[in-house]
């Protein structure tokens, strides 16, 4: 699960609006940053979600774009325009007040339901005194002011790895990149990534960290395209991160267009037949509160879960080169599983046999009943019926020997 949860969530028009309506430092800090106060914010609530749809890690926006730690940083050049007081979410807004620290309730949710816990940090910031706004990204003031910022923005890295501990620290916002010789525009490098990596494996040995650290130039542990699947598997570990109403923060006009559960369990499958590993977003409101439909599309996910998951835990990618027009496969072991979306009308779905293993038996995981089957040479045939057992993605294991 992604969260993503900023000053921007109270405002309702997604984490880019200061970039997108031009909204300078002064009115974004006093106008909007001022008044966010998730205090409806659940940990327990968020990870039961999280838990019941079978994710095992959860990763929040400690620091998006924006700028705003959701943490009580203490370090000192992450202040608001006047310079005077921390942008933070302790320091800066009313929910300072009731003396909580979100991320640390949502790490101990996590650690009490056996989840992974992640935290996002965006390398750009629209709101820190070394950047302006430039197109879509940020302009350094001077390269004084670079390298000064790349030393806080270490420092601010090494509060949270130490406070917080996290399994994975997935970066952003690493869009100022070039291979050297960094420019005031161009401000982000290569080795850059590779220092800040270094520095956070020197802090935890084992924390993951994405490609973003500087992407494209192979830093990091995983991948991570955005809102699409990969034609094929790639060449290292990789994870797609998507939203379910084409929204990362919270946008009250998206409200009423969702995906369905279908739809993500779909493509939960289409991602694990490649490899790769799903990480899927929510936006909660302004208050802190999940969305009524975020919670409908989880509890999908969960139903289907319930029953199939084997097919999608310690499973690894399909082992034919072709997609097959019906559906998808996974496999662990000499078990492949048969994801069956598109039902045969004559109740009989061939499928690629595979290798030259004999096949055991044949069992339906979706309702746990067994099918018949017959081999001839490279085709498997299952004789399933007209019906669908399961709408969403029916799944058949077919056992070798």
């Amino acid at each position: 699960m992604f969260i993503h949860l900023g000053a921007y969530s109270s405002y309702g028009k997604g984490e880019w609006i200061m970039n997108v309506d031009k909204i300078s430092k002064k009115k974004y800090q006093e106008e909007i940053a001022s008044k966010f106060n998730p205090k409806n914010f659940n940990a327990k609530e968020i990870v039961s979600y999280a838990k019941k749809a079978g994710m095992k890690y959860i990763v929040i926006t400690a620091k998006h774009h924006e700028g705003l730690a959701l943490w009580d940083t203490k370090v000192e050049s992450f202040k608001d325009y006047t310079g005077t007081k921390t942008f933070s979410l302790q320091q800066y807004t009313p929910f300072g007040a009731s003396g909580r620290d979100i991320l640390m309730e949502l790490k101990n949710a996590c650690k009490k339901a056996g989840i992974h816990f992640g935290l996002y940090y965006s390398i750009l910031d629209w709101n820190h005194s070394s950047q302006t706004i430039s197109g879509d990204f940020t302009k350094m003031r001077s390269m004084e002011a670079r390298k000064a910022y790349i030393q806080d923005m270490k420092a601010q890295l090494k509060e949270l790895m130490t406070t917080y501990d996290p399994e994975i620290m997935w970066f952003d916002g690493d869009w100022t990149l070039r291979k050297s010789n960094p420019t005031l525009e161009k401000w982000w490098t290569k080795a850059d990534g590779k220092d800040l990596y270094r520095y956070l494996k020197s802090i935890k040995s084992s924390v993951i960290v994405n490609e973003r650290v500087c992407r494209n130039f192979g830093i990091g542990d995983f991948e991570c395209p955005e809102q699409t699947v990969p034609a094929a598997d790639l060449t290292r570990p990789w994870e797609t991160c998507q939203t379910m109403n084409n929204s990362w923060g919270y946008t009250k006009a998206n409200e009423k267009w969702y995906r369905s559960s279908k739809s993500v369990v779909r493509e939960l499958v289409d991602v694990v037949s490649k490899n790769g590993n799903y990480l899927l977003n929510i936006g909660p409101k302004g208050d802190g509160s999940m969305t009524p439909k975020s919670k409908t599309v989880l509890n999908g996910v969960a139903k289907w879960m319930k029953k199939n998951s084997e097919s999608i835990y310690g499973a690894v990618k399909s082992p034919f080169k072709k997609t097959p027009s019906w559906g998808k496969y996974t496999r662990k072991g000499k078990m492949v599983y048969v994801h069956v979306n598109k039902w045969p009308k004559n109740g009989k779905l061939a499928v690629k046999r595979y290798k030259k293993y004999k096949v055991k038996k044949v069992t339906c995981i979706s309702n746990g009943r067994k099918y018949k089957s017959s081999t001839k040479g490279k085709t498997v045939t299952l004789k399933v019926g007209k019906k669908a057992v399961n709408t969403v993605d029916t799944v058949f294991a077919i056992q070798y020997q």
